[in-house]
């Protein structure tokens, strides 16, 4: 049963936590947005490009560091090799967030063949500097898009989830739901989940109520890490 003091159901530490239903409608009203910015190299020759942008990539990366709160490489099944790489940014807008991937240092320099930018908000206030990391685990990046009769279906197990979300709070780096770009409409959810292996991550999402309850259409894990230690702290 939903508590009538924490209609939002978020957890200790969400900004969302003990919100009445107007303050949570003038949150998401108010909120200045993040931003998904995620770019996936050339298959052709994307990988010498991305080395040839390393300076300018990380020099661009120190110089808008107070507006990131993640960043880091997607990486391929083998844990290793780049694939692209991903962002989490603060912009008042979709047009702030363009241009701050426009001047990316691997956008400029001609390393991405593909670039997604989604409207994004983050239930958490972990950022790059401050996230308490586990030595010698991975970072995976789950993608979940909504369905037909999402609010209806994510309603229904509205309770499970905020238990569920409780007892694997340890594991979350990011989370947060996505928004078409006005913020008019919540399209899905993105999380970055850390675990020892895929196959853990894998059975997170197995036992996610969300996941299970049918909300979402299409789900993606990617793997991701960690920017270099020149912007990462430690």
């Amino acid at each position: 049963m939903a508590d009538p003091n924490n209609p939002s159901g978020a957890l200790p530490g969400d900004p969302r936590y003990g919100l009445s239903q107007e303050e949570l409608a003038a949150y998401y009203e108010t909120k200045s947005p993040s931003w998904i910015c995620k770019g996936y190299f050339k298959q052709d020759g994307g990988i010498a490009l991305r080395e040839q942008a390393m300076d300018a990539h990380m020099a661009y990366l120190r110089k808008t560091q107070d507006q990131i709160r993640f960043t880091g490489p997607l990486l391929q099944d083998d844990g290793k090799t780049p694939a692209g790489a991903m962002a989490l940014i603060d912009a008042p807008d979709k047009a702030g967030a363009q241009s701050w991937m426009d001047n990316e240092g691997y956008t400029q320099g001609g390393a991405f063949d593909r670039i997604t930018i989604t409207r994004w908000s983050s239930s958490m206030d972990l950022r790059w500097d401050t996230f308490p990391r586990t030595p010698g685990w991975e970072q995976f990046v789950v993608t979940a898009l909504d369905g037909p009769d999402s609010k209806a279906r994510r309603d229904a197990v509205a309770d499970a989830h905020h238990k569920f979300q409780a007892s694997v709070m340890d594991r979350y780096v990011a989370r947060g739901p996505m928004f078409e770009d006005d913020g008019a409409k919540m399209i899905g959810s993105m999380m970055i989940m850390e675990y020892p292996d895929l196959k853990s991550c894998e059975e997170f999402w197995a036992g996610e109520p969300l996941n299970t309850g049918g909300v979402f259409a299409d789900v993606t894990i990617e793997r991701w890490r960690y920017g270099n230690t020149l912007v990462y702290p430690g």
